[in-house]
């Protein structure tokens, strides 16, 4: 966590930030509480007064009717590698101007409490996010492992050990983006369904959600069943983009039922449509893997067929008519609908990106490669967002 993330702490939501703004970055690794240390009468015996990438709690009592005990203070804790101040107006309301011109041009945050909170809450709140955090962390790298590399049985083994969740036979996964993503905070009334999950899990992934959900049978009805609570918890799915694995079992076939509902979440996406499951992908799996095991590759067929309306001169229209063309499966009416313009004008926009890019083909051939290097474009795309 950075001091920003520990602005956001329930018990931190009425500090203010009195100087140093440019270095909420700066690391937050632990909380300590500073008395006397800076008091010139006080000879400390520890070589080190504090740790690095502490934010620093005080009441100041130790420069009480001494204000200029502060600066000498400041200094020390920049020295020390702290993170931020942040100081109870107990003894000094405001700071010295000479204190706050230090610390702003030393990116030092100094943060007021907002009113009586307890240094020891304090502490205790911000450990706590820091355990969670790391055990989010330790899932995402998961999920990024699964989904990029070929993982080892015994990996994936020790993986769901470490989770320590009791998984049924069976591993059902749903991966979830929201249509217009603007910050995670969308993620939070999903993880509400968690208590819920005995034998199964929920975390995130980049700006995406992962629900693994285990169980005894083969033909349980996943996708159902999360609509069913989902409901339940009056949470909407309009803006929400959804992508299901197939069955699989949990000890052996975890990274492949991740994977699928990764790619079919992706795939609807693409296709602009609302949901995906990956059974139904056909032929696109060939795509998907195509990438996976070889983006470059890929990337280089991409080029050298679309580069004529990819490159800088090119007209903007056709690339994006392109996209679209395909989305619709090649109706120009819903083409022409989608770009608000009359169907003729994308009949024209079609036929000079057919004679950019393969004037000797068949519609057949010519609508066949298009949709591949077009899919394999987008596919692109959204692995690299």
């Amino acid at each position: 966590m950075n001091v920003e993330n520990f602005l956001q702490l329930p018990i931190t939501k009425d500090f203010t930030v009195v100087a140093g703004r440019n270095g909420l970055h700066k690391s937050v690794q632990n909380v300590e509480i500073l008395d006397f240390e800076f008091s010139p009468d006080i000879q400390t015996v520890r070589d080190t007064i504090f740790t690095p990438n502490s934010v620093v709690l005080s009441s100041l009592l130790f420069a009480k009717q001494q204000p200029e005990y502060l600066l000498n203070a400041v200094k020390n804790l920049i020295e020390l590698g702290a993170s931020a101040l942040a100081y109870k107006p107990v003894i000094y309301e405001d700071l010295p101007e000479e204190v706050l011109m230090y610390a702003d041009k030393n990116n030092f945050p100094i943060l007021r409490f907002g009113g009586d909170e307890f240094f020891e809450k304090i502490i205790l709140e911000t450990m706590a996010y820091a355990k969670t955090q790391d055990y989010s962390f330790f899932l995402e790298t998961m999920m990024r492992r699964l989904i990029e590399e070929d993982v080892p049985d015994e990996q994936i083994k020790s993986f769901l050990q470490q989770i320590n969740k009791p998984f049924d036979k069976y591993v059902f996964v749903a991966n979830i983006q929201v249509k217009d993503y603007v910050d995670n905070q969308w993620m939070q009334p999903l993880f509400q369904l968690e208590p819920l999950m005995k034998s199964g899990m929920i975390c995130s992934y980049k700006q995406s959600l992962f629900i693994l959900f285990t169980h005894s049978s083969e033909q349980f009805q996943f996708e159902k069943f999360l609509n069913e609570w989902l409901g339940m918890y009056a949470i909407s799915t309009k803006p929400l983009t959804f992508g299901y694995s197939s069955c699989h079992v949990a000890q052996q076939e975890l990274a492949i039922a991740v994977r699928e509902a990764y790619y079919a979440r992706i795939m609807a996406e693409i296709e602009a449509i609302p949901h995906r499951q990956y059974q139904t992908l056909a032929s696109d799996c060939l795509l998907i893997e195509l990438h996976r095991k070889d983006a470059k590759f890929a990337m280089d067929y991409v080029n050298s067929y679309l580069g004529p309306i990819l490159e800088e001169k090119a007209d903007p229209d056709l690339i994006k008519t392109a996209i679209t063309y395909i989305r619709k499966k090649g109706n120009i009416k819903e083409v022409a609908v989608a770009h608000f313009c009359h169907p003729n004008t994308i009949r024209y926009r079609m036929a000079k990106i057919r004679q950019l890019l393969a004037p000797m083909e068949n519609e057949y051939v010519f609508y066949e490669r298009l949709a591949a290097a077009v899919k394999l474009y987008l596919l692109h795309s959204k692995m690299n967002d």
